[in-house]
């Protein structure tokens, strides 16, 4: 299950946590009141009843007409109020949602679920830029063309468009747990920049859209951050990767060491909980209280939301007649429609970002290198082969499986050798052709 899915979930079952009510429309009713569904119109009856709703596995997902649905919601308030409520499942549960082990999640000795290291990755493709200009222009404008009333496909269109304003770009309450801008932080994307840089020790690869891509964008970059992130995960991919090949031969030197890649997996660990001012591992139960966990919920909220419109041909998509095989080309596409220049590398990004955050989040919770290291760690690299398959669990071979999705694009997006032992691996990241830039981005 991704972010939608579980607001989803969170919208139309009453009993997620204790008796904490489905969440209902004050304006607009089901068809069928009895039934608690996805909130619909008056037209339509709900799609799901929450009687299906409590079995779903963490790893499954919705349907996309249910999905559908929900997103292109005429009342945003009902979103607005499940994303207020799945924060306090998240830090608050457990709740009625098994994972792969059929144990419940959002326990107090479990990991939160999503990591900011997502929403870098899907917004270093522009896509928020992109849709911001979309959104001013649209409402500005007839540039884009009119979403007709008539037409049911433009009226998803025109009712994403309208979501999306209300939902993200506009002034949220102050009693909003996604909120992270206000008097004292005017800007969201600013607030995010500075998220990134202090967790990572990277800026976004663009800056302000009107000014061409070698202008720097202005944001507060803090004094502390994990300038060192870069170098180290490269290593850690490195290391992991010669253990990979190696797991493969069966003649030849062995030259993997298990205890370094344990060894830089506790750096990377103790680097990214230092930033969340915490030490130890990550746990749920002390998540609400540590730096960075509500920018990191609201990033990642914001760009599932994003790229969840751009995975497919969705009505917003086929409006305005930006079709395509992939969500990369898509994007460009809106990009180009508007005047704002998608990242050329945006399908690397997108194809690791969930992998990236499932890896970081483990390494976190200690997965890695905590659970009788390095026993766990080789069994997942070696899972492929005839000797581990039949000791590695489910979890141990997907670790693998998003690993090597990790190190294939990872090359992609940064143009940096991690398959050849003899790279030079700096972790400098290219500047801006212009050279404007002095810290790491993700070209």
């Amino acid at each position: 299950m991704d972010f939608i899915d579980h607001l989803i979930y969170t919208t139309n079952t009453g009993n997620v946590r204790g008796n904490y009510p489905a969440l209902l429309s004050d304006n607009l009713t089901p068809a069928v009141p009895a039934q608690q569904g996805i909130p619909g119109s008056i037209e339509n009856p709900p799609i799901v009843v929450p009687a299906a709703l409590p079995n779903i596995n963490a790893i499954g997902s919705f349907a996309l007409g249910i999905r559908e649905n929900y997103i292109f919601y005429q009342d945003s308030v009902v979103i607005d109020k499940a994303i207020q409520k799945h924060w306090f499942e998240l830090t608050n549960g457990p709740i009625n949602i098994l994972d792969q082990n059929n144990v419940a999640i959002f326990g107090p000795l479990s990991a939160p679920i999503y990591h900011l290291i997502y929403a870098y990755l899907i917004e270093n493709s522009r896509i928020a830029q992109i849709m911001e200009r979309l959104i001013y222009l649209y409402q500005h404008d007839e540039i884009l063309g009119i979403a007709s009333s008539g037409n049911p496909l433009f009226q998803q269109a025109f009712q994403w468009i309208s979501n999306t304003e209300n939902l993200f770009f506009k002034t949220l309450s102050n009693t909003s747990y996604r909120n992270i801008s206000g008097n004292l932080r005017p800007n969201p994307e600013a607030s995010r920049r500075n998220a990134y840089y202090r967790m990572f020790g990277m800026d976004l690869a663009f800056g302000e859209p009107a000014a061409g891509n070698g202008t720097d964008y202005s944001y507060h970059k803090a004094k502390t951050s994990n300038k060192e992130f870069i170098i180290l995960f490269e290593h850690f991919l490195s290391e992991v990767w010669q253990a990979y090949i190696n797991a493969q031969n069966t003649s030849g030197a062995n030259t993997t060491d298990y205890q370094r890649i344990v060894d830089m997996a506790t750096k990377l660990r103790e680097m990214l909980m230092a930033r969340r001012g915490a030490t130890g591992t990550i746990l749920s139960q002390n998540y609400k209280f540590m730096n960075l966990s509500k920018e990191e919920y609201a990033c990642v909220g914001f760009m599932s939301w994003l790229f969840f419109i751009i995975s497919y041909d969705s009505p917003l998509i086929t409006f305005l007649g930006c079709q395509a095989n992939t969500a990369s080309e898509r994007l460009a596409n809106l990009g180009k429609k508007v005047g704002v220049e998608a990242h050329k590398k945006a399908q690397a990004l997108f194809d690791m970002a969930a992998p990236m955050a499932t890896i970081l989040r483990q390494i976190e919770f200690g997965t890695l290198e905590l659970n009788i290291p390095p026993l766990w760690l080789r069994t997942s690299i070696e899972s492929q082969t005839s000797f581990g398959a039949g000791l590695a669990t489910s979890e141990q071979a997907d670790a693998l499986i998003d690993l090597l999705a990790i190190i294939n694009n990872w090359e992609k997006a940064t143009g940096h050798t991690i398959k050849n032992p003899e790279a030079n691996i700096s972790g400098s990241i290219r500047l801006q052709p212009n050279g404007v830039r002095t810290h790491p981005v993700m070209n």
